[in-house]
């Protein structure tokens, strides 16, 4: 469900030059300022975005958009994009960033949920990250499909030959696969995936958690919208005014 924040323009701030308009230049005129008020809350919200998390990706930074108002409408939306072509949407992700608690599993979580107890997981010290500070997709598509996880079925070793070798620990070539999932003493709790680096040295890639990670809020969007709203909202209307009695020739 997409976030949305409904932003309205109180029309009695225009009353100064009402006189000298129409009833449909006023509603052009409340239109405009509507949408640049918008359009600033929308800013208001990537400037945070960039200022609370570290590197945030360009992904993220367009996670909102502005569905404009119309003089018909008189109605402007800062708004969540709920959906994305190829992967989940931000909102997704920022969910807990703007509301706090928990967050939702990933994918990848749900994938790997067969082997990990249904946990969740934390980048390791092994893991790369990309410059944002995300583990590498590539990375996480090796050790799914090196496990044989993968939600395509075509990305695995479906094979009699494959699953054999799977079971060994190999690849589909018989070489001995660099990812395998470390255990706890005793009680053989899987705690992480881990990789081989070189001759007797591993490194945990992804640390298992039972508990879904929690944020505080770190992104109130409705307040950073209405805060732009109020900072500018005398100027805007200004503006709007000015624009439709210049084009008036008044």
């Amino acid at each position: 469900m997409a976030l949305d924040l409904r932003v309205s323009l109180d029309k009695g701030s225009l009353q100064k030059d009402l006189a000298k308009l129409s009833q449909g230049e006023i509603r052009t005129a409340t239109a405009f300022a509507m949408n640049m008020l918008a359009a600033n809350g929308k800013a208001a919200v990537v400037d945070r975005m960039k200022e609370a998390f570290d590197r945030p990706n360009n992904f993220t930074l367009n996670g909102f958009f502005v569905r404009p108002a119309t003089s018909e409408t008189l109605t402007a939306w800062v708004a969540s994009k709920d959906f994305a072509p190829n992967g989940r949407p931000a909102i997704k992700y920022l969910g807990p960033q703007i509301h706090g608690g928990a967050r939702d599993m990933k994918r990848s979580e749900k994938a790997l949920s067969r082997i990990s107890g249904g946990q969740y997981w934390l980048p390791g010290p092994g893991a790369p990250l990309d410059q944002h500070g995300n583990i590498r997709p590539g990375e996480m598509t090796r050790i799914l499909s090196r496990l044989g996880l993968m939600n395509d079925a075509s990305s695995n070793m479906t094979d009699k030959t494959a699953r054999r070798l799977g079971r060994q620990g190999k690849v589909a070539k018989g070489q001995r696969s660099e990812y395998f999932v470390g255990r706890e003493r005793g009680n053989g709790r899987p705690k992480g995936i881990y990789k081989l680096v070189g001759p007797g040295k591993v490194s945990a890639v992804l640390i298992f958690t039972p508990r879904a990670p929690t944020y505080r809020v770190r992104l109130p969007v409705e307040q950073i919208v209405q805060q732009a709203f109020n900072a500018r909202q005398d100027r805007v209307v200004a503006a709007a005014l000015r624009r439709v009695l210049r084009q008036r020739g008044l």
